[in-house]
């Protein structure tokens, strides 16, 4: 694709979907485009919770399934399985196909399943399975948003405060007309922010992400910045704003920003597993690579400047952990917190299959047909995706990851099919 379609088609992505960190944007293809558009949002209602795991994987069209039991079927459990065809599907088309590894985490209020598929890379042959380590990107700002809603029931910071109030002061910050940012616009995207600085590209040349970009250049950002509408307003997805909150709030917390989550909602739901540092033994044995047609690729590094925005990787076992304490199945000293974070603060405009109206709460998306809300956030980045969304009032909830790039298998169009929301022809179609 002609590099300048991602200057005609950047505010115009950003603005509709709630999409995630993706920093190829050279190669993106107007198919790539429809897709990504059209699968963002995951819609829960009931699902199969039988778990698979592959063993033995030949990336050709004849691996073989084992059936594993990970969770609670000794109970008795009533689950249903996931259908042979789509079953077919994600050992043919992403597993063989794409040669990525798959994980789906399924919870309601009789428990967790999880099915797992693929191995960590063609070197390393061990099966992923719960406790594998992946790149969730975006879905790393309902971690910086939850903090922040954390932070405001303690009374330490207030939604309403400007933004200039947590920055040295000596750093420009731009108004629209006099109207200042807040931290609740960063955590909205209705900050009049772009969807990331314009200094964060090596050479300048969009797409090239400067992974030692740090906090004099973020300033430097910021200051030179010309917001595109007034704050608070018009919904504009952005990391760049998203990435900002969580460096602010780090800095007033006078930690780094993954100590922060750490301390704040990782501790507390016991999700030892959800880093952004990972150790050699993690690396060598727990955490898959990204791939892309087929290929094993190299991801970029986020900036620890702005991290926020998405670089924590985690698992499925510690999200269905994330998604308990969102559904209400799991109480802890955040509850108060969580529902700070649920209530909308502003509408989107968010295109979504069930043509469901769709709002902006703090940091995470609600769809609703005014009578159920989903809560629901996307991730991406180069050879992965990934997704979290849950229904409260129904407590059921759904996470799935995947080492494989958005343009290969979206797992959000996974997870429609695999909650009985759209069938499987619309996995295949992207694929012909």
């Amino acid at each position: 694709m002609i590099k300048n379609l991602f200057g005609i088609f950047l505010q115009n992505i950003y603005l509709l979907c709630d999409n995630h960190i993706r920093f190829k944007f050279k190669y993106m293809t107007l198919v790539f485009l429809f897709v990504w558009l059209s699968a963002t949002f995951l819609i829960s209602v009931s699902f199969p919770t039988l778990v698979y795991s592959l063993s033995n994987l030949t990336y050709n069209n004849t691996a073989k399934t084992v059936l594993t039991n990970q969770s609670a079927a000794a109970a008795g459990l009533d689950f249903k399985q996931i259908t042979p065809k789509v079953t077919d599907f994600i050992l043919n088309d992403i597993v063989n196909k794409s040669k990525a590894a798959l994980v789906v985490g399924l919870i309601d209020p009789n428990g967790t399943k999880v099915y797992s598929f693929g191995n960590i890379s063609k070197e390393n042959n061990i099966p992923v399975n719960g406790s594998t380590i992946f790149n969730i990107a975006s879905i790393t700002k309902t971690f910086t948003t939850l903090v922040l809603a954390d932070m405001v029931k303690q009374g330490i910071v207030h939604l309403d405060d400007p933004i200039e109030k947590y920055l040295p002061s000596n750093v420009k910050v731009p108004q629209y007309n006099g109207t200042k940012i807040t931290l609740k616009d960063l955590a909205t995207h209705t900050s009049g922010l772009p969807f990331m600085p314009s200094n964060i590209w090596i050479n300048n040349i969009v797409g090239d992400l400067n992974s030692n970009y740090n906090e004099t250049q973020l300033y430097q950002g910021l200051a030179n910045t010309t917001l595109t509408s007034k704050p608070g307003t018009k919904f504009l997805y952005s990391d760049f704003g998203m990435g900002l909150l969580g460096h602010l709030l780090s800095v007033k917390a006078g930690v780094s920003y993954e100590q922060l989550v750490k301390n704040r909602i990782l501790d507390v739901l016991g999700m030892n597993d959800t880093k952004i540092t990972l150790s050699q033994n993690d690396l060598k044995y727990r955490f898959p690579v990204g791939h892309q047609n087929g290929t094993e690729i190299e991801t970029p590094k986020i900036p620890d400047v702005i991290a926020g925005a998405g670089s924590f990787r985690s698992t499925a076992n510690d999200l269905l952990k994330y998604a308990s304490a969102n559904l209400g199945l799991l109480h802890t000293k955040l509850d108060e917190s969580i529902a700070l974070q649920h209530l909308i603060q502003h509408p989107g405009i968010l295109p979504n299959p069930m043509n469901y109206s769709t709002y902006i709460a703090l940091g995470w998306a609600v769809l609703t047909n005014f009578g159920t809300e989903t809560l629901t956030h996307t991730g991406s980045i180069n050879g992965w995706n990934a997704n979290v969304a849950f229904i409260p009032t129904k407590q059921i909830g759904v996470v799935s990851l995947c080492s494989c790039d958005l343009t290969d298998a979206n797992t959000g169009i996974l997870d429609f099919v695999l909650l009985n929301l759209t069938g499987i022809d619309s996995l295949t179609a992207h694929h012909k």
